[in-house]
């Protein structure tokens, strides 16, 4: 597949950071050149190149110790090719197991393997100690040189994506209590919301484990709580215009959302103002109810209000609790990292699939090597190694990238290597090649396959002299190579997210369930809100790993997601909305027994048994008994919170029906609104799998 020339208006085009690269190369070559020491010099390029060619993925946010842990792998890698020379099959395993360490660990990647391939297979300009020492040397040139603040580099730090999120929350929360905000700016708010902090989850999630900051941990946590509070709030917000149309414009609503935004705003702003308004939203609802008349409709305005009162407080808390964690990222200096737990690891994990396919496809090609003995064996295992992707998709549109590169860059490397260029020829054409390979890397995969083969075929011609031979043996092993790799990615798990989509949403639909069991025990009193919270989390992580899947099936041969599955993801949102509204109206105080409890059990039976239909791949059709319980007790629960304002109209009240009312009115209509959205979760899911094989 031909890639298109790069034009210099577009943005992926990194022309400083290919200048950078070239210069990390070129510097140790004409020190050696200089001092005598070409072979050193070219030892020490070599090392340089090894780590500059991790920093493509992110030029502009590669920092120090990542890189520095890319030297480590390096001299690991250097230290096991000299001491695996020689020893073929023990080569094969030591090989195979770092390729899969590398793909199962992202940190780590194809760098020790790399390294170990390339010291092992090539003859040693140098004694071993003073290879290794050198090699080391130019990774932390590199590791040095790239993460200086140059022009370029402009990054997104993760404290800068936690001041945006804020942001994005503040205005979240302006548009809890405006009229003029409809159901469906609201919806694109609370998505924008909702990505923004997937986005700081998986810009998180990117970084190395001894990268990862407390505070920054600590200030995301608080801001996912003010996320599902803010979508409590809107629930709550909505009952009260409802139930009793105008009590937000006399209870001065809008003060109370305009000092959350500002606080919001102020959170992680470099330069927070002076001074920033809070309102006691508490103390205004006594006040009123100590105006009050007494009445049974002012009481229930009033138990909405302190709801209301209660949900911004714990926006306040979370705010609050973190606020010495925000000081601390917004404060110039080093944060220590904390170390994060990793993630458990299972076989329905794709990163485990895809290590298992780097190991098998590198012990092959290292099998192969040794019972043929090509020339210059190491590029095969090589071409395997960077070739094979995650996804079918990916790894086939890297062969045409790379085999087309490589067969480009190696026809140029034999033809410069047939006129044996001197060494200052070698350092222009090393340097012009690795400022091509870095400057356009990130446009195309060819660019950096054709340049980068280049430069390294020099590189080695540099240190050694070379022929042609090598250009050409590197060609037709990335050919084979290639192949390799996607007979690999073809017949070892290439539909794995396709086949285990019914699961993936299965498992979502369960742990939706488990909220709304939770949230009925919350109801009667026995659970807490913690766990609730806890479940709700869980029932999150489960919708995006159905989305992330769905990602990686477009890539898969053949592989085609039903269209419902988008249907039903959205469907889930709103019933997590519904379950976040409804955990903040219980956190407080329970219901006890009767109709809320039954209907959260029902919509639970209602998920559970879309459940097992999308896991069966059988039409789903809600039994007659729970649709009617369901039904029955949503129509009681809205007629208790109607006839009592009936009463309420007619004068006709009865002592302590205030609370029962609370009740009633609080959930009423994120109970409505749960069991629709519960209906739509289920028919999707399930229509989604129906008779399909």
């Amino acid at each position: 597949m031909l890639a298109r020339a790069p034009r210099l208006e577009d943005p992926r085009l990194a022309l400083g950071f290919g200048l950078t690269g070239a210069a990390c190369l070129v510097i140790p070559l004409l020190t050696g050149l200089l001092t005598g020491h070409p072979a050193g010099g070219a030892t020490v390029g070599l090392g340089a190149w090894l780590v500059a060619a991790r920093a493509i993925a992110n030029p502009a946010g590669v920092r120090t110790p990542y890189l520095l842990g890319v030297v480590l792998s390096v001299g690991v890698g250097t230290s096991l090719g000299i001491l695996l020379s020689g020893s073929s099959w023990l080569m094969v395993l030591i090989a195979s197991a770092l390729a899969g360490l590398g793909g199962l660990v992202r940190p780590i990647g194809v760098t020790p393997a790399l390294t170990l391939l390339l010291t092992a297979a090539n003859p040693l300009p140098l004694d071993p100690l003073p290879h290794t020492g050198l090699q080391l040397l130019g990774g932390l040139l590199a590791a040095v040189l790239l993460t200086l603040r140059w022009p370029w580099r402009r990054t997104r730090p993760v404290v800068t994506m936690l001041g945006e999120t804020a942001d994005t929350l503040a205005g979240l929360v302006e548009a809890v209590a405006d009229p003029a905000v409809g159901q469906d700016e609201w919806d694109k708010r609370r998505r924008k919301a909702a990505d923004a902090i997937a986005e700081v989850r998986t810009a998180r999630a990117r970084r190395l484990r001894w990268e990862r900051s407390r505070a920054a941990e600590d200030v995301a946590v608080a801001l996912r709580r003010v996320f599902h509070e803010i979508v409590a709030l809107r629930g709550l917000c909505d009952t009260l215009a409802r139930r009793a149309p105008g009590a937000a414009d006399e209870a001065k609503l809008g003060d109370l959302v305009d000092s959350l935004s500002a606080s919001l705003r102020a959170y992680l702003a470099e330069c927070p103002p002076e001074h920033v308004p809070v309102v006691d939203f508490g103390d205004r609802v006594d006040r009123l109810r100590d105006r009050a008349a007494g009445g049974e409709r002012e009481m229930v305005v009033l138990v909405l209000l302190r709801q209301i009162a209660h949900s911004a407080g714990r926006i306040r808390e979370a705010l609050d609790g973190s606020a010495e964690a925000a000081r601390r990222l917004c404060a110039p200096g080093l944060d220590l990292a904390t170390l994060a737990v990793p993630p458990s690891l299972a076989f329905d994990d794709p990163r485990v699939r895809h290590a298992l396919r780097v190991v098998l496809g590198t012990a092959f090609a290292s099998i192969v090597i040794v019972l043929f003995k090509p020339a210059f064996p190491h590029w095969l295992v090589i071409a395997v190694l960077v070739t094979i992707q995650p996804t079918y998709g990916e790894t086939r549109a890297k062969v045409w990238a790379r085999v087309g590169g490589s067969t480009a860059g190696g026809l140029v490397s034999a033809a410069i290597l047939h006129i044996t260029p001197g060494h200052w020829l070698l350092v222009a054409l090393i340097g012009v090649s690795a400022a091509l390979a870095f400057g356009l890397a990130p446009t195309h995969q060819a660019y950096w396959a054709t340049f980068m083969t280049m430069c390294v075929l020099l590189l080695l011609d540099f240190q050694v002299p070379q022929t042609a031979r090598i250009a050409e043996s590197r060609v037709v092993l990335t050919v084979v190579g290639g192949v390799i790799a996607i007979a690999c990615a073809r017949l070892l798990w290439p539909r794995g997210e396709t086949e285990r989509l019914a699961e993936r949403v299965g498992r979502m639909l369960d742990s939706h369930a488990a909220v709304a069991r939770t949230l009925a025990q919350l109801a009667k009193g026995k659970a807490g809100a913690e766990r609730a919270d806890e479940r709700i989390r869980k029932a999150a992580v489960d919708a995006e790993m159905v989305a992330g899947a769905l990602g990686y099936i477009a890539k898969e041969p053949g592989g085609t997601a039903p269209d419902a599955v988008d249907d039903a993801l959205e469907a889930a949102q709103r019933v997590r909305d519904d379950l976040l509204t409804l955990i903040s109206v219980l956190r407080d105080e329970p219901t006890g027994a009767g109709p809320v409890p039954d209907v959260l059990e029902a919509v639970a039976g209602h998920l559970r048994a879309a459940a097992r239909a999308v896991r069966g791949r059988e039409p789903y059709e809600p039994a007659a008994e729970a649709s009617r319980g369901l039904a029955d007790d949503a129509v009681w629960v809205g007629a208790q919170a109607e006839r009592r304002l009936t009463e309420l109209e007619a004068d006709a009240t009865e002592p302590g029906s205030g609370r029962a009312l609370l009740r009633t009115a609080a959930v009423d209509q994120a109970l409505r609104s749960l069991d629709a959205d519960a209906v739509r979760l289920c028919a999707a899911a399930a229509d989604a799998f129906a008779n399909r094989p």
